[in-house]
């Protein structure tokens, strides 16, 4: 039987999250402050949106949001951050590969870390669930974005360092941002523009932007 935490990232956001298992981390605020700091969207979907709070934090500021899981053991998290939070997400148990929905302005993304048969994979199931590919690896996450964004829309991806070269084709990357010595945040775009590539410590006055911008 999991044993739920509530964490309270947030004014007015409730989030429950297995105390035993995946948890969010600063990733989270990272990404939801870049995906944040741009165009102006009004509707968005999450892929692999574990606990939600990505979804919540863009769903905070009055964003259509959309996310979407493999893992069904999520849904009973999301029953219960949605009856204890004032900001409502649409939250669907389904894999990327098979995902459908109308055209969006905005798609996030922090997919699973390491890459499928790259080494031990967590014996506990909400570990290996969110830090191992398994269904469907991270070109699958950037193809289903790619089929999900309006020709105008942007993709925003968390990765690893290591990974960072992954992303691409069918989107262009647009703007990487290199958090400390292992994340990269990239925006990817439709159509091809000139990349720009910028390095931030993991503290100072830029990370502390982006939890502004993902929790104001």
């Amino acid at each position: 039987m999991t044993e739920w935490t509530r964490d309270t990232p947030a004014s007015g956001l409730v989030i429950t999250q297995p105390k035993q298992g995946f948890r969010y981390a600063a990733d989270a605020f990272w990404l939801a402050g870049v995906a944040l700091d741009g165009p102006t969207a009004k509707t968005a979907i999450d892929l692999g949106t574990g606990s939600g709070i990505v979804a919540f934090l863009l769903a905070r500021t009055g964003m259509d949001v959309v996310g979407v899981d493999a893992n069904a053991r999520w849904a009973e998290a999301w029953r219960r951050s949605l009856a204890e939070s004032e900001s409502t997400v649409d939250f669907r148990v389904g894999d990327v590969l098979d995902l459908h929905a109308p055209p969006v302005d905005l798609v996030v993304c922090n997919p699973p870390y390491f890459m499928g048969h790259s080494g031990p994979v967590s014996p506990n199931p909400w570990k290996a669930a969110a830090r191992t590919e398994s269904t469907a690896t991270l070109g699958d996450f950037v193809e289903a974005a790619s089929r999900l964004l309006k020709p105008t829309g942007r993709a925003v991806f968390v990765v690893p360092r290591a990974r960072e070269a992954e992303l691409g084709s069918p989107l262009h990357p647009w703007r990487i941002h290199r958090i400390g010595s292992q994340r990269s945040i990239v925006e990817l775009s439709p159509v091809p523009k000139t990349c720009e590539t910028t390095t931030h410590p993991d503290r100072g006055d830029y990370v502390e932007r982006l939890y502004r911008l993902a929790s104001a």
